[in-house]
């Protein structure tokens, strides 16, 4: 029996498995299994903590503040949801906390460096008419992306269904959540990542339009 199913995984029947790579059930793959598994939930539950340590030397305030307030918040609203003692919902919220946590300050980082790459040293000021067609057309390539991501069905059922297990594995619930029925507002959710990348180099170059000699209003040259 994996450790984490009387450890960690609350719900009956429940737990996180991993793919069986030694193609059949023995007391030496069971026990591998077990461990990795162990391991597993050990690293994400370390990601949180590591990351606010790391903001924290980096001296970035106001990210690791954010982390840790959301953190604090999730926990304060699952502690209510859940039907588990306080070191069980800890360990829980730290385990889904941690890995959104990195991919946001991950991405953060990307675009802040990729933004510099595009601007270079120019200044940060952009004009109204730079502004306007900044904020229209990042809401246009946001809706176009939302139509791309619902015909590809990227927030499908299947997928929702595994994040809906996992986070019922890591909480007794007194009502189990679906999120097969919020796909929409995933799509819409995931739609904006691709468009902070669009709206990032369109800035970068709108505030180097100038010194390069282009500086007619909007998008049109000279």
């Amino acid at each position: 029996m994996p450790p984490f199913k009387t450890s960690l995984c609350r719900t009956p029947g429940g737990f996180f498995t991993l793919p069986n790579f030694f193609g059949m059930e023995t007391a030496v793959s069971a026990y591998t299994t077990g461990v990795a598994q162990f391991l597993l939930m050990g690293v994400l539950c370390a990601v949180l903590p590591a990351m606010l340590y790391w903001q924290y030397r980096r001296r970035r305030w106001w990210t690791g503040a954010a982390g840790l307030v959301a953190f604090i918040l999730a926990l304060d609203h699952l502690m209510l949801k859940d039907r588990g003692s306080l070191w069980h919902t800890l360990a829980a919220t730290t385990i889904l906390c941690g890995p959104p946590y990195l991919a946001s300050v991950g991405f953060r980082a990307a675009m802040r460096r990729l933004g510099s790459a595009v601007s270079g040293d120019a200044p940060a000021a952009l004009s109204w008419s730079s502004r306007a067609a900044l904020a229209t057309l990042t809401v246009v390539a946001h809706l176009l992306f939302f139509i791309v991501a619902t015909i590809a069905d990227i927030a499908s059922p299947a997928l929702l269904g595994v994040v809906g297990d996992a986070v019922n594995c890591l909480y007794h619930l007194a009502r189990p959540v679906d999120f097969r029925s919020y796909g929409e507002q995933l799509n819409m959710l995931l739609a904006a990542l691709p468009t902070l990348v669009l709206a990032t180099l369109l800035q970068g170059w709108l505030r180097r339009r100038p010194t390069i000699g282009l500086r007619a209003p909007l998008l049109l040259s000279r």
